[in-house]
């Protein structure tokens, strides 16, 4: 990926992602905070709302106005996506601590009306570049059910199970994942006009490191 930098951010060329050609990836800046929580927001209501209970939901989007949320999404190297100037996802990644070399994925979100367009997907391999540019050589991340698929297609395996993860956002089963050294992408990343609507996995993940924090949504 680190081919796509361009002089304002990343630009997506030939990656065999089929990506819109006005995707452009770069960090967050201070301007864009408001925006990321929209966009998180978004993402968190369409797509992880309707698989938690009443009292998950509600308590996500009462921390997604403190502004805690904002000052640990700072902590972490977080990025966007935009498309026609739009922010239209983020992601981003943290060491698990200043010992070890593994990074966990953080606030990989994509707006519901831009899911299967590879952005997502485009998203996830930007941030554990930036990380393997860091020194980084493994990588975890701590989601909800319904992304595990899209987990698995990037080489990352279930590694525990449970309601009580140390690293899980929410109150409720989540699946803790690692990543297989030198995994790669299992399946090419389509367009939404080319995904059979039989076997769409959201390209989305719910992850982090201190509650309540999450990632999801869109490829």
């Amino acid at each position: 990926m680190r081919d796509f930098m361009t002089a304002d951010g990343i630009e997506p060329r030939d990656s065999g992602s089929r990506l819109p050609e006005l995707l452009r990836i770069r960090p967050i800046g201070i301007d864009d905070w408001s925006n990321v929580r929209y966009v998180h927001g978004k993402a968190f209501r369409t797509i992880l709302g309707p698989h938690l209970t009443p009292e998950t939901i509600s308590a996500f989007l009462a921390a997604l106005d403190d502004p805690g949320y904002v000052d640990r999404l700072r902590d972490c190297d977080l990025i966007g996506a935009w498309l026609d100037g739009e922010l239209v996802g983020t992601a981003g990644w943290r060491r698990v601590d200043d010992r070890a070399a593994v990074a966990t994925i953080e606030g990989l979100f994509v707006r519901p009306m831009f899911a299967f367009m590879g952005i997502g997907s485009a998203l996830l391999a930007h941030a554990e570049s930036r990380a393997r540019d860091a020194g980084c050589v493994a990588f975890t991340a701590t989601v909800a059910p319904v992304s595990v698929p899209f987990m698995l297609r990037f080489g990352y395996d279930i590694a525990a199970h449970g309601a009580d993860l140390p690293e899980a956002p929410f109150d409720e089963p989540m699946f803790l994942m690692r990543k297989r050294e030198g995994a790669t992408a299992r399946a090419p990343i389509v367009s939404g006009d080319a995904v059979d609507a039989g076997s769409r996995d959201p390209d989305a993940i719910a992850c982090g490191t201190a509650r309540p924090r999450v990632l999801l949504f869109g490829k």
